[in-house]
């Protein structure tokens, strides 16, 4: 096997789980299942001017998915481990430190943090479902016996399931979706994969539409997130094993009468194949509707949104450089709130995460965040790195 392919097999947890199961022998899950050498993921120049950058650190090889809490903005949940062997910690933002609250689990998709402080969790690997994390006794954590359980079972459209990014979805949307309702994005293969949509996942979660998908027909996960109005910016990661290809494409849905389902004519290709030949992770989308993604380039790149999300294309530029062969995350902690540099206000901070040179989750997460102070961004790391 190509190292390439090892780095798209670990760039995301929901892909490896989806290909360990057609392709990998037995010896190699062995390898991606123990520890390398612990790595930093650095930010490297250029500079983007008006950001400043910071590294928080895990202790433990990033898992590749996190969520903020809703209940508490200081606090967020990061998966850590390799294949057959995770954990989600929470991470205090304020002071950096870190405890353990869930786990062992096989492998870990996705996290999302339900508007009741539930835990949402994509699991693919031990019990291949979508688990509910519940505190029933208030102590911070979700290592009691019974507090994990099964939140809904999942759709399989093709006989198995591969459950990837998740998130929640904003009230008052313009995707006709309603708020609070728990999204998952499914990295099935083929043209399998789909975009769920389960309502009321705090009490009696169902699908809708029942037993169906709110968008489906792409390949692998590249992300998702919402823009300022509540569309949603969808990715798609594309991957062929021989001959080896790997590019992604970044969509818009729009869902123009507010029905179940992204029907004919409400989603567009805003950036094509053309322009990301190296693949697609994870995406995000600032509040003042400009996204960014990572890929297998190490770059995280980004584009504004055009006004016309039916009609219109982008093209991405690069935003922040690494060291990094693989950026699997990049994800808003508080998207509501701007991410303009030279702000006034409160600001969101976009964390990325990814695969060192070893093709290994590095130990630490990067935090990008508007510059307010008399420091510029190299200073900055540098007092960081």
């Amino acid at each position: 096997m190509e190292l390439a392919g090892c780095a798209v097999l670990l760039s995301c947890p929901a892909l490896t789980a989806r290909l360990l199961s057609y392709f990998v022998p037995a010896a190699f899950i062995v390898l991606l299942s123990a520890p390398l050498c612990a790595e930093q993921m650095v930010v490297q120049p250029p500079y983007p001017p008006g950001y400043v950058f910071r590294s928080l650190e895990l202790g433990q090889p990033y898992g590749g998915t996190m969520a903020q809490d809703s209940q508490a903005a200081d606090r967020l949940y990061v998966a850590v481990g390799s294949f057959g062997n995770m954990s989600i910690l929470a991470i205090n933002k304020s002071t950096g430190t870190t405890v353990t609250v869930a786990g062992p689990f096989g492998n870990i998709g996705g996290l999302a943090s339900l508007s009741n402080g539930d835990l949402a969790i994509a699991e693919n690997f031990t019990s291949d479902t979508i688990l509910r994390a519940r505190d029933f006794n208030s102590d911070g954590d979700f290592l009691d016996t019974g507090e994990i359980s099964e939140l809904i079972n999942p759709i399989m459209t093709d006989g198995d399931f591969t459950g990837a990014q998740m998130a929640v979805a904003p009230s008052s949307n313009a995707s006709g979706i309603p708020g609070g309702a728990l999204m998952l994005q499914s990295a099935d293969g083929n043209t399998s994969s789909e975009l769920l949509v389960i309502v009321n996942p705090e009490s009696s979660p169902s699908y809708r539409p029942p037993g169906g998908a709110y968008f489906a027909g792409f390949q692998y996960n590249g992300g998702f997130a919402f823009d300022n109005t509540g569309n949603v910016i969808i990715g798609e990661s594309r991957f062929i094993w021989a001959p080896y290809s790997l590019s992604g494409r970044i969509m818009a849905l729009v869902n123009k009468n507010h029905d179940d389902i992204i029907g004919t004519g409400e989603w567009h290709t805003l950036v094509d194949e053309s322009r990301m030949p190296e693949g697609l992770a994870d995406l995000a989308v600032s509040r003042e509707n400009v996204v960014f993604f990572g890929d297998s380039s190490g770059v995280v790149k980004t584009f504004t949104l055009p006004s016309d999300l039916l009609t219109e294309t982008a093209v991405p530029v690069p935003f922040l450089h690494t060291n990094a062969v693989y950026v699997s995350t990049v994800r808003f902690d508080q998207p509501a709130q701007t991410f303009t540099a030279g702000p006034t206000g409160q600001v969101s901070r976009l964390y990325a995460g990814g695969l060192s040179p070893l093709y290994a989750g590095f130990t630490n997460l990067i935090i990008v965040e508007p510059e307010n102070t008399g420091m510029t961004s190299a200073q900055d790391w540098v007092s960081y790195e």
